[in-house]
Formats: C-alpha cells, sequence, structure tokens
C-alpha cells in the first residue's frame, strides 16, 4: 500500500497510539501485526512516525494534566486538614512548599545596584 512520506498507514497510526498509551514495541507490533523490527524502524527511522507519536504523547500529556489540576482543590483539602494533624504536620508543609515550588529554593540573585545592572547590560553577550 504506497502512502504519501507524510501520512502514516492505519497500522502506524495505531503503533503510534499503543507506544504513547506506554506499549511495549514487541507489544505494538503483535497487536497491529508487524514485525518488531517493523515497529521499531518506524521508531527510529521514520520522521512522520515519530512527529505523530510525539504529537499524540503531547494530547496525552495534556489531557492528564487537565485532570490533575481539576484534582487540586480536593488535593488542597486534604493537605489543609493534615497541617492540623501534629504527626503528619511536618510532612503536609514539605508537600505544600514543594507544589508551591519554594522548597529548596536559592535565594534570589542578581544586583541590586541600578548602575551595575545598567553596565552588565551594555556589556556584549558571549554564548
Amino acid at each position: 500500500m504506497a502512502t504519501k512520506p507524510d501520512t502514516l498507514t492505519p497500522q502506524q497510526a495505531a503503533a503510534a497510539d499503543l507506544l504513547a498509551f506506554g506499549a511495549t514495541v514487541t507489544d505494538a507490533a503483535a497487536t497491529v501485526e508487524v514485525s518488531r523490527q517493523t515497529v521499531s524502524e518506524w521508531l527510529h527511522h521514520n520522521a512522520t512516525f515519530q512527529a505523530a507519536l510525539h504529537t499524540r504523547q503531547r494530547e496525552l500529556w495534556q489531557g492528564n494534566a487537565e485532570r490533575l489540576r481539576s484534582l487540586v482543590p480536593k488535593a488542597l483539602n486534604v493537605l489543609e486538614d493534615c497541617l492540623d494533624l501534629p504527626a503528619r504536620r511536618f510532612d503536609a508543609a514539605i508537600q505544600v512548599l514543594k507544589a508551591a515550588g519554594l522548597y529548596g529554593l536559592s535565594a534570589p540573585s542578581g544586583s541590586i545596584e541600578a548602575a551595575e545592572i545598567q553596565s552588565s547590560a551594555t556589556l556584549p553577550r558571549t554564548h
């Protein structure tokens, strides 16, 4: 079955979905009825297949991120309750700090002198 270079066969599309959901190359190959080597070649040497897989992975990631965000109010309620329990207070506080991005945070850096900031802005940058 001849296809355009930028389109996937139904087997490739199905394999990309299976891999995105966490199937092994072996399992994906068996499900779409091709050899393991074929799926491996798609995975490592077919840019269209790789792009489709990455797209599907991002879609799944975004969907799961939305699900996690919807759980935040419940999780905050649980943490708030745990902060009132002496045996769990410390662990709950650490989780709150981690979730807020404050746990292990370094002190802010950068000059507090305007002249120093101005002089560093005029220096040529090297990368």
